[in-house]
C-alpha cells in the first residue's frame, strides 16, 4: 500500500467513525464527552478531504483552512476526553487566548510566502492539546477506564512527538505539498505514524463511550440521578453485601451517616437549581477524598451515607474529618454568587452481632449527636472500639 491509498485508507476511516460516533452520542447525549469526539472527528474528516484535494482547490483552503480545522478538531478531543476524567465543565479558558492569537496569525504568515513558520505556528497547539489530553488522562483513576486512558495517552504523547519532529524537519526547509511528501521518507513515515495513531485513537474514542454507556446502563436502576452517588435502594444491596464481606473474613468497616447542615435554608435563598447545584459539588467533592472501593449513596434530599471497608474508628473518622473540612472551604459557584455551607457527620464501626441496619441506625445517632451539639464536626458513635 502506498502512501496515496494509505492516506484515502484513513480518510474513509474518518468518515465512517464520525458516523459511529455520532450515532452513539444521539443513543446518550448524556454523554458529553462523546459529542465533542464526534465533532473532533468530523473536523478532522473534513481537514483530511481538503488536503487530500490539494492541487484542486486553492491553497487557502487545501493548507490554511484545513490546518485551522485541525486545531479545532484537537480543542474538542480534549474537550472530549476531559469530560470522561473530571465530568465537570471547564473553567479555565485563558490558554484558548494563545491558540486563537496563532489560527489568527497563520493565514498571514502563509500569504506572505512564510510556509515553515505558518507550519509550526499552526502545529504547535495541536501538539499542545495532545499533551494536554494525554496529561489529563494520566490522571483517570476510574478503574473501567484505567487501561484506555492509559492507552489513549501513550498515543497522544506520541502523536505530540511526532508533530514535534516534523515541525523541526521545517527549520532545513519548507513543508512539501501532501502529494509530494510520499517520496521524502522523513515526511512519510511521520505522516504514517501519524495516521497509524490516529486510526488506534479512533478506536479508543469508541470504547470510552462505549464503556460509559455500558456502566450507565448496568447502574440506572441504583444511581441516584442528580449526584451520581447510588440510590437507597443500591445501598441496601451493596451495603448488605459488604458487611456480610466484612463479617464474614473478620475485617473492619466504617458507616457515615452525613447531613448538609442548613439545607432549607441554601434552597429558599438559592432556589433548589442551587441546591442541586451543593449536592453535586458535594457528591464530586466525596469521589475526590474516597477510593473507589467505597460505597457512597445518596439517601434523602441532603442525606448520604457512606461505607468504607478496611477502615477502624480512628482511621474513619480522620476520613471524613478532611472531607468536612475541605467542604467547608468550598465556594459553589451558582447564578453568579458562591455558595457556603457546611456538614455533620457521624461515624459507627461493624460489631460482630451487626446487620447494616443496626450499623447505619447508630452511625444516624452519632450525627443526631453532631448536628445537636451545633452542626459542622463529625462524631463517632459512643462507647465503640477506637480501632
Amino acid at each position: 500500500m502506498d502512501f496515496a491509498t494509505s492516506h484515502i485508507f484513513f480518510l474513509v476511516s474518518l468518515g465512517l467513525f464520525t458516523i459511529v460516533l455520532f450515532s452513539l452520542s444521539l443513543a446518550d447525549r448524556s454523554i458529553i464527552g462523546a459529542r465533542w469526539l464526534t465533532v473532533a472527528t468530523g473536523l478532522d474528516f473534513i481537514a483530511t478531504l481538503l488536503r487530500e484535494r490539494g492541487g484542486h482547490l486553492p491553497i487557502s483552503a487545501t493548507i490554511i483552512f484545513s490546518n485551522q480545522l485541525s486545531v479545532l478538531s484537537s480543542a474538542a478531543m480534549f474537550f472530549g476526553l476531559r469530560w470522561f476524567v473530571t465530568r465537570r465543565p471547564l473553567r479555565a479558558w485563558g490558554w484558548l487566548v494563545p491558540i486563537a492569537v496563532m489560527m489568527v496569525c497563520q493565514p498571514f504568515l502563509a500569504w506572505q510566502l512564510k510556509y515553515a513558520l505558518a507550519f509550526r505556528l499552526i502545529n504547535l497547539p495541536v501538539a499542545a492539546c495532545c499533551l494536554a489530553a494525554a496529561w489529563v488522562l494520566a490522571r483517570q483513576k476510574e478503574e473501567r477506564f484505567l487501561i484506555p486512558a492509559r492507552l489513549t495517552a501513550l498515543l497522544l504523547t506520541l502523536d505530540a512527538v511526532v508533530i514535534g519532529f516534523r515541525m523541526a524537519l521545517t527549520m532545513k526547509q519548507n513543508p512539501p505539498p501532501i502529494d509530494m511528501q510520499w517520496v521524502q521518507p522523513p515526511w512519510m513515515y511521520s505522516k504514517l505514524v501519524l495516521m497509524l495513531v490516529g486510526e488506534c485513537l479512533l478506536i479508543l474514542y469508541a470504547m470510552f463511550i462505549v464503556i460509559e454507556m455500558h456502566a450507565r446502563v448496568a447502574q440506572a436502576a441504583g444511581v441516584d440521578a442528580l449526584t451520581g452517588a447510588l440510590n437507597r435502594r443500591a445501598l441496601l444491596k451493596n451495603g448488605s453485601e459488604e458487611v456480610q464481606r466484612s463479617a464474614r473474613l473478620h475485617r473492619p468497616l466504617a458507616a457515615v451517616c452525613i447531613d448538609l447542615d442548613n439545607f432549607k435554608w441554601v434552597n429558599d435563598t438559592y432556589g433548589h437549581p442551587g441546591g442541586d447545584a451543593v449536592l453535586c459539588a458535594f457528591a464530586d467533592l466525596m469521589k475526590d477524598h474516597l477510593h473507589s472501593s467505597n460505597v457512597v449513596a445518596r439517601t434523602g434530599g441532603e442525606e448520604f451515607v457512606v461505607l468504607l471497608p478496611e477502615m477502624g474508628l480512628l482511621k474513619a473518622v480522620h476520613v471524613v474529618e478532611r472531607i468536612r473540612q475541605a467542604f467547608e472551604q468550598m465556594r459553589t459557584h451558582y447564578d453568579g454568587r458562591m455558595i457556603v455551607t457546611t456538614m455533620s457527620a457521624g461515624v459507627a464501626v461493624l460489631r460482630e452481632e451487626d446487620s447494616l441496619a443496626s450499623l447505619l441506625k447508630r452511625a444516624d445517632a452519632a450525627l443526631y449527636r453532631a448536628k445537636a451539639e451545633g452542626r459542622n464536626r463529625v462524631l463517632a458513635e459512643e462507647n465503640a472500639p477506637a480501632a
